[in-house]
């Protein structure tokens, strides 16, 4: 992932947003408003909300992240002074994990938290930092981490916090924690602790942080991140390395070989080749994916399977959490 981060895209911009992945459909007067019905109800176009629509064939090509965010961004278009927060502010920069029927997040400065339709009202933006960016509002990113680690489960909060930090020029950690233990409320300040404690945004994606969470969980001894190779005049890097056993290992998101950033034929070619390469620099190499991620005792077996130490019992229930990412 990329960086999926929107579970798959690119690294986005520090100072803009991620664009709407569809057309947006919506009435200028009530002539137009009818036709939109109608076609509505034929099943032409669909509802992401009360007044917005989407192309039928466009919105089903859509994956799920796309969708959210599509949604994010017709809650902005029929309000242009929404505040985004939480997991649609995350999702607005470029992270965004999938879980099933995940509301709209705003922010309001005053009232109560309140759910309407899709959208999940906060209040309390007084205590955070907003920013504009193309036009749209939504939380700066050390807020938005904060918010995201209260309310989402543990590991995939450090997911998150990691892959935000990678867009901001100065990661400090530190800040992180001082703004949860700050916060005047108190709710989801634990749940928040394990990630930011643990959050350093040097993991390349959300796959590599869901998998140093799981390895956690499951009581493995944890890798070193990033470590390079050098052979035969080429530098390749490792998302993880057991340096006590020389073993490696490779989370793959299949952003590399879906052709968005190269011909899918040359990228496995050289894949291949770089694989070689570590497998001559290692007593093994161990590889899993996203399937692996949401049924963890996949991972956990090709993690017992390869070798690797696990000096501790694992937590089941932190483990559980991740049974619903898409």
């Amino acid at each position: 992932m990329s960086t999926i981060d929107l579970a798959p895209s690119g690294p986005v911009a520090q100072d803009a947003i991620v664009p709407v992945p569809v057309e947006l459909l919506r009435p200028s007067d009530s002539v137009n408003a009818s036709l939109l019905n109608r076609a509505w109800h034929r099943g032409e176009v669909v509802r992401i909300l009360p007044g917005v629509y989407a192309d039928s064939a466009d919105w089903r090509r859509l994956p799920r992240w796309s969708r959210y965010l599509a949604q994010v961004h017709a809650v902005a278009l029929k309000d242009p002074d929404s505040v985004f927060c939480g997991v649609s502010a995350a999702a607005l920069r470029g992270v965004y994990l999938g879980r099933v029927d995940e509301p709209v997040h705003v922010l309001v400065p005053l009232g109560s938290s309140r759910t309407a339709g899709r959208i999940r009202v906060h209040t309390g933006n007084r205590e955070r930092e907003i920013e504009e960016l193309d036009g749209v509002l939504l939380t700066g990113v050390p807020d938005t981490i904060v918010d995201v680690a209260r309310s989402v489960p543990p590991i995939e909060g450090l997911a998150y916090a990691d892959a935000l930090l990678r867009r901001v020029r100065r990661p400090n950690p530190e800040q992180l924690r001082a703004i949860n233990e700050s916060r005047t409320t108190s709710r989801g300040r634990r749940r928040a602790r394990w990630a930011l404690e643990r959050a350093s945004g040097v993991p390349a994606s959300p796959l590599e942080s869901l998998s140093i969470g799981v390895m956690e969980a499951a009581g493995f001894e944890l890798p070193e991140l990033q470590v390079e190779f050098r052979l035969d005049g080429y530098l390749d890097r490792a998302d993880f390395y057991w340096r006590s056993r020389r073993l490696i290992g490779e989370s793959d998101g299949q952003l590399k070989y879906d052709g968005t950033l190269d011909d899918p034929t040359v990228a496995i070619r050289r894949e291949k080749e770089r694989e070689s390469r570590l497998r001559r620099q290692a007593s093994g190499l161990l590889r899993w994916g996203w399937s692996e991620i949401r049924a963890t005792d996949l991972l956990i077996g090709i993690l017992a399977h390869g070798g690797v130490p696990r000096p501790r019992r694992s937590d089941a229930a932190l483990l559980a959490t991740l049974r619903d990412l898409a």
